[in-house]
């Protein structure tokens, strides 16, 4: 069973979202923006008081945004989504992850919070720096066959979906024309790593 990782090839031509500029230059308002997005065990539900505020970043030097792709590029875990992707994707995503409600320059928009863990990883053939881990290889044999986005305990920051999740994700995106929500291949099977 292949393995991809949810990836955004748009990243350095589309607008990145994130903090209020007061939030970037004030030290404890840049940390309490970033713990409302942390989970410090991976697939733990958030629960918000009020929804978080985020602006659509500018791109050094230049003076005009770029556009915004339907999945915008953010540093956080989980995935911002326009409610474009909520309606085509939010069925799916929903099965294995929270659809929080955000603000993106006063737009309602969704933060995609992952809960679903896969424990898959095989820690002999993939490859690490230090404690993170660069090039995952996943045991096939504990991947689901059903399905599936997820997380692996392992690997803080990405998300994975399998072969049958990624088969039912790409006919919608074509269909409703979604940029951003791209996948990057893993291998699970063989010796050899996919790039």
């Amino acid at each position: 069973m292949s393995v991809w990782e949810i990836t955004n090839l748009l990243t350095n031509t589309v607008a990145l979202v994130g903090p209020s500029l007061q939030a970037q230059l004030d030290p404890d308002l840049s940390e309490s923006f970033w713990e409302q997005f942390d989970n410090k065990t991976p697939g733990q539900p958030l629960h918000w008081k009020t929804r978080p505020e985020l602006t659509v970043l500018p791109k050094e030097g230049r003076k005009k945004l770029p556009p915004r792709a339907d999945v915008s590029p953010f540093t956080a875990t989980g995935l911002v989504l326009n409610e474009k992707v909520h309606k085509a994707v939010g069925d799916v995503l929903g099965q294995f992850g929270q659809l929080l409600e955000i603000h993106v320059d006063g737009k309602t928009e969704y933060y995609y919070n992952v809960t679903n863990v896969v424990a898959c990883l095989d820690r002999e053939r993939s490859e690490f720096d230090g404690p993170y881990v660069e090039v995952p290889v996943f045991q096939e044999q504990l991947v689901p066959t059903a399905p599936s986005i997820f997380v692996e305990p392992a690997i803080h920051g990405r998300i994975f979906v399998n072969e049958a999740a990624k088969s039912v994700l790409d006919e919608r995106i074509a269909a409703n024309k979604i940029s951003g929500l791209d996948f990057k291949p893993w291998d699970s099977s063989s010796d050899k790593k996919v790039a």
